[in-house]
């Protein structure tokens, strides 16, 4: 039986609204559908990965702390730590969870490749979260590479950018890499 791959990228406290970076777009929060659609997928038998924006103290020194000078998603604070519900999913074992220095990470690749080498049949692999023209759109151009012949979905009305033309550039740019929006 085809099972799907769910990347949740960066649904952690700092991204939501009122958090350090908390995305303009949409309007209105969509946590809860975020937090109900990763436990539907669990519950369905699919395998739900999660990402976490890490960085640490010398944050400021980095290339991304010089173009982006708030301090953001810093190890170990509740910034950095997935939403909650979420966060019990991960502590619960549900979920895997990579953490990432930067915008994108083939660490989600390699999981995904283990399990096709290891005699899962995945017939899709999709992203939800935050931001949509920066780490959601970084990591599915990671899958697009590794996997040029599998399904790629993002899931849009799941997905928060800093503004609304951001969001709609970067689908824009992810239905020129192939890869379904829905």
């Amino acid at each position: 039986m085809s099972k799907k791959v769910l990347v949740v990228v960066d649904v952690q406290n700092d991204f939501v609204k009122g958090g350090a970076l908390g995305y303009g777009y949409p309007k209105e929060s969509n946590t809860n559908a975020i937090i109900g659609y990763a436990t539907d997928a669990v519950l369905n038998g699919d395998y739900v990965v999660a990402t976490r924006d890490t960085h640490h103290g010398n944050y400021p020194e980095t290339l991304e702390g010089k173009k982006l000078p708030i301090q953001h998603c810093i190890h170990q604070t509740k910034g950095w730590e997935l939403i909650f519900g979420l966060n019990a999913l991960a502590r619960d074992g549900k979920i895997m969870v990579f953490d990432k220095p930067t915008f994108g990470t083939p660490l989600i690749a390699q999981y995904v490749k283990g399990l096709i080498d290891g005699g899962e049949d995945i017939s899709e692999i999709e992203l939800i979260g935050y931001c949509t023209s920066i780490c959601v759109a970084a990591n599915a151009v990671i899958l697009r590479a590794h996997f040029p012949n599998k399904k790629i979905v993002v899931r849009q009305e799941l997905c928060g950018d800093i503004d609304e033309e951001s969001h709609n550039a970067a689908l824009k740019v992810l239905r020129n890499q192939q890869i379904d929006i829905i």
